[in-house]
């Protein structure tokens, strides 16, 4: 009876790397909770290997498109039929989807999955997803909302009952961050030499949203100014791709720098001068772990507050914070750090990051998701 009640199946999409996830899994372990993997994509993922490698039970299966998906729906409902889990898990829209589904029909105790987008298919009016959202949400016994923005729309936008949500934070691993840059308490203390490298970073998926072409517009016409500047951008090439692309040709490539993706977050943000994060609206980010993972690095940080940001109490006093879609304004905030000139900021509360520890957001999980088993 034990083992059946902390039984787990847990069915991932949409996602290459997490070390959320697998922490979440390892405290799930480690509590006594058992538990089968099922990965929605490539056996080649990060994910994929991490969890072989630390032999874990786990299924991949092949993300096919709509026809393909009733296939898919009867894999989940044969592995919820033979593993007969308590609770079925889900994270990723694709696996929310077919896994809160499935788990209705053969009648799974706990439904839960991680919300971890805001408002953006209302926003852009994209029916299939807004359907979608409505189903996932009916169905599940249980939703985990990633920040207060993300609970505030299910139960004012999409009718939820609040007795349905837990919100539970993303979290990182504040200690890889805590020491790669400077304190920011020392940042007032240091005058910058306009004739040194001064490196700006950038960690977004290239999506309109997220407002990285308002940040190359800045550095253009930063650029113009001071030579020494550099842009490094990181994140998925998206729609917006070609517009950063067109806005950044008038200057030297060699002046800008665009990844995919880095191994090794805290480290770049250790060579970075200052790191911009400016999403288009305060609820266009659901959460924004680099808001976190910036704020945890004591860099000097240019914001716009959504996500996250908007449970932090007067922002301003530890990052620039800029208006929506405001290329402008950004440009100064960089010109200002560049000349030394800018306002002083300190260092966030250990307090509130602290909220967002690795640690912090596992037990809250595992709480959860063995908890309401009880």
């Amino acid at each position: 009876m034990q083992k059946k009640k902390n039984q787990i199946l847990a069915i991932f999409s949409d996602v290459n790397s997490s070390p959320q996830l697998v922490a979440i899994l390892q405290e799930l372990k480690n509590n006594g909770g058992t538990f089968r993997v099922i990965l929605i994509g490539e056996i080649e993922l990060i994910i994929a290997k991490q969890i072989k490698a630390l032999d874990w039970d786990l299924v991949v299966i092949r993300k096919r498109g709509r026809l393909g998906s009733a296939l898919n729906l009867l894999i989940i409902c044969f592995q919820i039929l033979t593993y007969q889990p308590r609770v079925l898990f889900a994270s990723g829209q694709f696996a929310t989807a077919i896994g809160m589904f499935s788990a209705k029909l053969l009648n799974v105790p706990l439904r839960i999955f991680i919300r971890h987008h805001s408002s953006l298919h209302h926003k852009y009016k994209m029916k299939l997803g807004i359907w979608s959202d409505k189903m996932a949400n009916r169905m599940a016994t249980h939703i985990i909302a990633v920040s207060a923005l993300v609970k505030n729309i299910l139960i004012s936008s999409e009718g939820v009952n609040c007795r349905k949500i837990r919100l539970v934070h993303n979290g990182v691993e504040l200690a890889k961050f805590s020491n790669s840059n400077i304190n920011m308490r020392e940042l007032s203390d240091k005058n910058p030499s306009t004739e040194r490298l001064f490196h700006i970073g950038v960690i977004s998926r290239l999506t309109e949203w997220k407002g990285v072409e308002y940040t190359a517009q800045a550095f253009v016409r930063l650029q113009k100014e001071f030579p020494n500047s550099r842009l490094h951008i990181v994140g998925a090439f998206s729609d917006s791709y070609f517009t950063v692309i067109d806005i950044l040709s008038p200057i030297d490539q060699d002046l800008y720098t665009l990844k995919n993706e880095i191994s090794d977050i805290p480290n770049f943000l250790r060579g970075l001068d200052a790191f911009v994060h400016v999403p288009v609206g305060p609820d266009d980010e659901a959460f924004g772990i680099v808001y976190i993972e910036a704020l945890a690095s004591g860099i000097s940080c240019i914001f716009t507050r959504s996500g996250v940001l908007n449970e932090l109490e007067d922002p301003h006093k530890y990052a620039g914070i800029v208006g929506f879609r405001n290329s402008e304004e950004i440009y100064l905030n960089l010109k200002e750090l560049i000349q030394g000139t800018c306002a002083s900021k300190i260092a966030v509360p250990d307090l509130w990051l602290n909220e967002f520890s690795l640690e912090v957001m596992t037990k809250r999980y595992s709480d959860v998701l063995l908890g309401e088993a009880d």
